[in-house]
């Protein structure tokens, strides 16, 4: 197997996460993965490997459990590499991770606010940081989902069609993380398996201009946020949200 040393974006109050500040731990804690075999990855800014934990220092990783292990593709690293110069996968791994705990935080409180009548509660998985040391690299892993994958918005602003209730609660998640950080942000690329969700964009309009990244570098910025307004259509669930409309 693999020596990795593993990180996580702690928080000082884990039960509130609406009210909650972020800090990396300092200290790495071990573990042992073995590869089970490399993962079709949609998107095309990152490779996937599914793997197992052999061994895990504190539980840190669970014993046993399936993970996905997510790497940057040199051309993405490439192309970064000229505003973040040394450390840029390091870099990018943690934009990634900030990206996905905001959407986290995000979906915390709409959990919260929306009405009981909606039986789902959507949720981001926990990514960490690891450190591989026989290969010296920088990569995210997080659980392994099983069960049929689905897209619900592309980073685009696009979505699809809903035909059930769970995908229009998706949806109107996006909606509503617009509305609430009153268009400082915009929570797409929803995809999952059932409430389970991973890899989102959090799309902040400077973003792209200032050349600065807040979050990942999946990130359209004002484009994605015009192109999301244009298209989305209001369903059942941004109207038990009360929602204004977008356009």
């Amino acid at each position: 197997g693999e020596e990795v040393t593993v990180y996580r974006l702690e928080e000082s109050s884990p039960m509130n996460l609406d009210k909650s500040m972020s800090s990396w731990s300092q200290h790495g804690t071990a573990a042992m993965i073995q590869v089970l075999s490399q993962e079709e990855m949609d998107g095309g800014l990152r490779r996937a490997m599914k793997v197992i934990c052999t061994w895990s220092q504190n539980d840190v990783l669970k014993l046993g459990q399936v993970f996905i292990v997510k790497a940057f593709l040199p051309e993405v690293v490439q192309t970064w590499q000229n505003i973040f110069h040394d450390g840029t996968v390091l870099h990018l791994c943690l934009k990634e991770i900030q990206q996905q705990r905001a959407a986290q935080k995000l979906i915390y409180t709409f959990n919260q606010v929306k009405p009981r009548t909606i039986p789902y509660t959507p949720r981001f998985l926990e990514v960490f940081l690891i450190y591989c040391h026989s290969t010296n690299q920088w990569l995210t892993i997080e659980k392994y989902m099983t069960g049929e994958f689905r897209k619900y918005n592309n980073n685009n602003g696009d979505e699809i069609s809903p035909s059930s209730l769970l995908e229009e609660l998706m949806l109107a998640f996006s909606h509503w993380t617009y509305v609430y950080t009153c268009g400082e942000l915009l929570v797409l690329d929803l995809q999952g398996v059932g409430e389970n969700l991973t890899d989102p964009s959090v799309i902040k309009p400077e973003d792209k201009k200032s050349g600065k990244m807040v979050f990942g570098p999946a990130n359209l910025g004002e484009g994605a946020i015009r192109n999301f307004i244009a298209k989305h259509h209001c369903n059942s669930c941004c109207r038990r949200l009360k929602l204004p409309g977008m356009q």
